[in-house]
């Protein structure tokens, strides 16, 4: 995940300037979240093949609209940073498409404002007790004098008279003396003067502004309590409709799709590998979103910290003072969170080394494993040109032949590929993977089998798992062990060192437990029954699973370098 602002938190250059703490480091972002939008979101899937274990990525690059339908009668102030502009606009960023052509979204609390606000008009009681005119405006008490004219002609028809009234009256012959002095059609003003007439004065007579004129039409109370329900209605369906982008923020946090259209699903019916096409529509749309709500995935970005301050304030609303609250709410909502820029700097000491995206996707490049692969490509020219790049999938092929530095779905990109490849190289928590050798090298199994135990200990113990043939039944198979009752032992501490230390200073926050639920089988990468996964991780040829001390080390841990605490640990008591 990366994002593109229209204006972020700036801190002073001051080279003399302490360190903040973490909670005004999180104040000022929100602040700053409160003010600017986010203006485009770059969102990489990925693809993980556990039989050929390879991985197969898709970006997207979405430019997002802020402004909101007029007709919901919710505001959104939002600030343009020139700094921020300026940058975007030397990165050929186009603000004009973003506002002509971006998708549109609305928050939770933005639409929460504009059901309220549907329910207090259609709740309100008529109040005006007075027209709005002095006795110095000549021409409106002359036009409402009119008005009442061709009310009172009309009603003096009696029960021959139409069922409506049209303010002025179409132009025909017959039409009475009195609306000869009315204008051929009503501005927004005197549509007002004869609402507020009818509304004072024929408490029996509903106005209905129409684009030229009004209509009035005899009071029916149970009609009238149709048509405010309609508005309400209609309101709830058009803040539906402005949601956007905001239903894929809601499937990454597992949030409420119920109202999330069956039709947007009709393109992937044939297609999807999470939900049968069997199933009609409405149906498959249904197990579709329930799939979303109970499958929760691994969320990443690189510098994540103020990415997510931005992305809970703009898509879900308001954010706590505290940044303590704010933890244990992003923790909720994303339950795994890995910061590559976090996973590149982890122990290194108070000299900050160089871990930009670019730097870190570029000295990783050149890893074999975890093979990140394309496949089911209809152009082998084409299949060859992308294999050189990453396996990107050829219908999400515009980063293949081209880079975009800054343009958010690149980055997005480059963070996957940094992640898959980071942790594969620190897959042990630190330690430099274990060279493997043959299988029947006895340690070497006794090596692997101790680690798989570490990873998934009650599906061991139970003898849930299935060995595989080969090399992985021989390292793995063994007799069933009866549970045992005495508390596991705690792991050994080890030194936690990586290629991008610079100094041997371990971080007390590596002793905070991660808080990551490993045995959760609804989570991405979560515990697995299959022996010959497990060693496909173990091997670093697949991401570790929830549960290896990868996770522990690198999991829910934030970046905030210039901070105190130089780490945000999400969902931490």
């Amino acid at each position: 995940m990366d994002f593109e602002f229209s204006g972020i938190a700036t801190t002073s250059s001051n080279p003399t300037r302490k360190p903040q703490s973490l909670q005004a480091r999180y104040e000022e972002v929100k602040n700053s979240a409160d003010k600017y939008q986010i203006l485009q979101v770059g969102l990489t899937i990925c693809h993980e093949d556990t039989k050929n274990a390879s991985y197969t990525l898709k970006p997207y690059n979405v430019n997002l609209n802020p402004i909101i339908d007029r007709r919901l009668e919710v505001e959104r102030g939002w600030s343009m940073q020139s700094s921020a502009i300026e940058f975007l606009l030397e990165n050929k960023f186009s603000i004009d498409s973003i506002l002509k052509h971006g998708v549109q979204y609305l928050s939770r609390e933005e639409e929460k404002r504009a059901i309220a606000n549907a329910i207090e008009r259609r709740d309100r009681v008529a109040t005006h007790t007075l027209i709005d005119v002095k006795e110095t405006e000549h021409e409106s008490l002359a036009f409402l004098k009119a008005v009442r004219r061709v009310v009172d002609d009309w009603l003096a028809l009696g029960a021959t008279r139409e069922e409506y009234l049209n303010i002025p009256p179409p132009t025909r012959l017959g039409v009475s003396q009195s609306s000869k002095s009315l204008p051929s059609a009503l501005n927004r003003f005197q549509k007002r003067l004869v609402h507020q007439l009818i509304e004072v004065e024929y408490p029996s007579l509903v106005a209905i502004s129409r684009p030229d004129f009004i209509q009035i039409i005899d009071y029916n109370e149970e009609r009238e309590r149709s048509v405010r329900e309609q508005r309400v209605k209609k309101i709830q369906e058009r803040t539906w409709k402005q949601t956007g982008f905001r239903w894929v923020a809601e499937a990454l946090a597992g949030g409420d799709l119920t109202n999330l259209h069956s039709g947007y699903f009709i393109g992937i019916m044939a297609s999807s590998a999470a939900v049968e096409p069997k199933y009609p529509l409405n149906e498959f749309s249904d197990k579709l979103k329930q799939r979303l709500k109970e499958h929760r995935p691994v969320l990443v970005g690189h510098n994540i910290f103020s990415d997510l301050i931005y992305f809970c304030r703009c898509f879900f609303g308001p954010l706590p003072s505290k940044v303590e609250e704010f933890q244990s709410m992003a923790h909720e909502l994303f339950p795994v969170l890995m910061d590559t820029k976090y996973m590149a700097t982890h122990n290194c000491g108070s000299i900050n080394p160089r871990s930009s995206l670019s730097e870190l996707n570029e000295n990783l490049a050149k890893k074999a494993i975890p093979k990140i692969s394309a496949h089911d490509f209809l152009d082998r020219q084409f299949e060859l040109m992308a294999k050189k790049t990453t396996g990107i999938h050829p219908q999400h092929s515009k980063y293949t032949t081209q880079k975009i530095d800054h343009e958010a779905g690149y980055d997005s990109l480059l963070t996957a590929q940094v992640f898959i490849r980071l942790s594969a190289q620190l897959r042990e928590g630190g330690v430099e993977p274990l060279q493997q050798k043959s299988t029947k090298d006895a340690q070497d199994t006794s090596y692997l089998q101790q680690t798989y135990r570490e990873v998934a200990p009650d599906a061991y113990a139970e003898g849930r798992l299935q060995p595989t043939s080969g090399s992985a039944q021989k390292a793995f198979e063994q007799k069933p062990r009866p549970i045992s009752t005495e508390s596991p032992k705690p792991p050994m501490s080890r030194v936690l060192e990586t290629r991008f230390d610079l100094l041997e200073i371990e971080e007390a926050i590596d002793e905070v437990d991660s808080n990551i639920p490993i045995n959760d089988r609804r989570l991405s990468l979560g515990p697995t029954d299959s022996v010959e996964v497990m060693q496909k991780a173990v091997n670093g040829e697949l991401i570790p699973r929830l549960g290896a001390e990868f996770w522990k080390v690198y999991g829910n841990k934030l970046r905030v370098f210039g901070t105190l605490e130089r780490v945000c640990v999400m969902g931490a008591p």
